[in-house]
């Protein structure tokens, strides 16, 4: 790995910034990679998950990772263009001008979660060719077969010195998160985030971090309970939970609860009218995430909580999980101490919007907030007395869809931009050179 990432800065070195159209092309090669190889992707990640549906596969791994690509297509241009600023101090009268002309860094690196293998790679891959930098990747171990074909379809269309894939479980994660390289960015849980926050700083590694945490939804008195139901399962039920966005617990007025639960069982029935899920649900990625969901099950209801059950295919074999809402929790148990991960969805109620901020803010401020309700002030309140990575109104996730808007967690959810345009400057992916 040191002796790619030596070639990697050595040709940058010696060839200087790429041009507009070095870019360009490397990110139209990635275009043309990812389109002859959808089918490839939609039968290994089906290797991998045992089941995971094939229409989450083209919407989530396929078609998004195509828009990011061309979004930053569309915008190269725009983003290496000279930023102009006022000269002070009387300069400006002696004809002096000032400038902030964006800079890649050089070389990259990129530690990918499992959950969405393919987009994780290529998702930041847009944003660092932009840039005009090369990348390293180091793709997840729980998913063997996208992560070799990932390695395979990049050495097709690139060279090592622009574009390289590493293979390999936590002794190759850690001398991977040790190289020197300009700029690190990791996704996935915060206690790798530590281990590699202390290799990368032995290197003063600029590092960008997009982690998780408990993404809380609140749902007012004046929500439509039907449109609720339906955005938080398509995201619920997006990669059977397995996402560091999704809904991970449910706060929600007082006396609606039954209504809403009732939602989303009739909601719930229409995505997945089959008995058992085929070709349109998706597993638990191994046996050990599946065998976590069933000690926060068997903990909850030892402590009191009573669950529902939204879809009743569970299936070990194959480590298939349906939708669970748990009812009557509390902090003591394992569901609520721990980020879910999966198609757990506790239910809380309140009184007071008060009381709900009071308790995300006594939490680690999650990566994504979700409020349902149509109170301007109410929104408003959510928004001013809790701290996230980001905030929803009205619907879950769609915040990160935004391509223009910055995507990133605060404090133990994470830090530092990681998306197109402020992913550029932000992150690290451009430093600027002052004249």
């Amino acid at each position: 790995m040191k002796d790619i990432l030596d070639l990697q800065k050595r040709n940058f070195i010696e060839n200087g910034h790429p041009s507009l159209e070095q870019r360009l092309d490397r990110l139209k090669r990635c275009v043309a990679l990812i389109e002859t190889h959808d089918d490839q992707i939609i039968e290994s990640l089906n290797a991998d998950y045992k089941m995971r549906s094939k229409y989450e596969i083209i919407t989530s791994e396929i078609s998004q990772t195509l828009r990011t690509l061309n979004f930053s297509i569309k915008n190269t241009k725009k983003w290496m263009k000279a930023i102009k600023r006022p000269s002070e101090y009387g300069a400006g009268f002696l004809g002096a001008k000032s400038y902030m002309i964006p800079s890649p860094l050089g070389s990259v690196g990129v530690i990918a979660p499992w959950n969405f293998p393919v987009g994780m790679v290529f998702y930041p891959t847009a944003s660092i060719f932009a840039a005009g930098n090369t990348v390293m990747a180091k793709p997840s171990e729980f998913t063997p077969n996208t992560s070799q074909l990932i390695k395979e379809a990049v050495e097709k269309y690139f060279d090592k010195s622009e574009f390289a894939i590493f293979l390999g479980g936590p002794e190759v994660g850690e001398d991977f998160s040790k190289l020197p390289f300009d700029h690190l960015l990791y996704t996935g849980s915060g206690k790798i985030a530590k281990k590699v926050l202390s290799q990368t700083a032995e290197n003063i590694v600029p590092t960008t971090m997009e982690l998780g945490g408990k993404s809380p939804t609140i749902i007012s008195d004046d929500a439509d309970l039907k449109l609720a139901a339906k955005r938080i399962l398509f995201v619920k039920t997006l990669n059977n939970g397995q996402i560091c966005l999704s809904p991970d617990y449910i706060f929600i007025k007082k006396g609606l609860e039954n209504d809403f639960i009732d939602a989303l069982k009739r909601v719930f029935a229409e995505f997945f009218p089959t008995a058992d899920g085929e070709d349109t649900y998706t597993s638990m990625v191994n046996k050990d995430h599946y065998e976590r969901m069933k000690l926060y099950l068997n903990d909850a209801q030892a402590k009191g909580a009573s669950v529902i059950e939204l879809g009743n295919f569970d299936n070990q074999g194959i480590n298939l999980m349906g939708t669970k809402v748990i009812l009557n929790v509390n902090d003591d148990m394992e569901v609520m101490k721990n980020e879910v991960f999966g198609p757990l969805l506790p239910l809380m109620t309140f009184e007071k919007l008060d009381e709900v901020t009071n308790y995300i803010n006594s939490h680690d401020h999650p990566l994504g907030l979700y409020f349902f309700g149509n109170k301007k002030a109410e929104q408003d309140f959510i928004i001013n007395n809790t701290k996230s990575g980001g905030v929803t109104i009205n619907d879950v996730m769609f915040h990160l869809a935004q391509s223009h808007l910055p995507f990133g967690g605060v404090g133990p959810s994470g830090y530092g931009w990681c998306k197109h345009w402020n992913s550029c400057v932000n992150n690290g992916c451009f430093s600027y050179e002052w004249f």
